[in-house]
């Protein structure tokens, strides 16, 4: 199954997920992500869920050198990013919850005509 559009809203809050483990950058958010079957279509595709966390003011961003001499750009979530988070994961038990009593109403002999 393709899961690329069931999960598209819902990329910033496993993105942030992720970092409320701590700090990370792209690649190994990617293969976070891929480890939980939610893989991604392209190394490109994270980066602008990256950004538009930055932008929103959710992570901290700060470039760090790795032992091969190449600049990595890590993300952290902050506070601002956790309340975020928090809220997010609220509204996705509660539609979660609203899907499964749909889904349970709608089995054969208890709908309702």
């Amino acid at each position: 199954m393709d899961k690329t559009s069931l999960i598209k809203g819902h990329l910033e809050m496993c993105v942030l997920s992720i970092l409320s483990q701590g700090k990370s950058y792209g690649y190994e958010i990617m293969k976070e992500l891929d480890k939980h079957n939610l893989t991604l279509k392209g190394v490109g595709s994270i980066y602008p869920i990256l950004t538009k966390l930055k932008d929103q003011e959710w992570v901290n961003t700060y470039r760090e050198m790795t032992d091969s001499g190449k600049v990595r750009v890590y993300y952290e979530i902050n506070e601002q990013g956790e309340l975020y988070l928090e809220k997010k994961i609220d509204e996705w038990l509660e539609l979660q919850s609203d899907i499964k009593l749909l889904l349970q109403s709608g089995t054969k002999g208890d709908r309702v005509e």
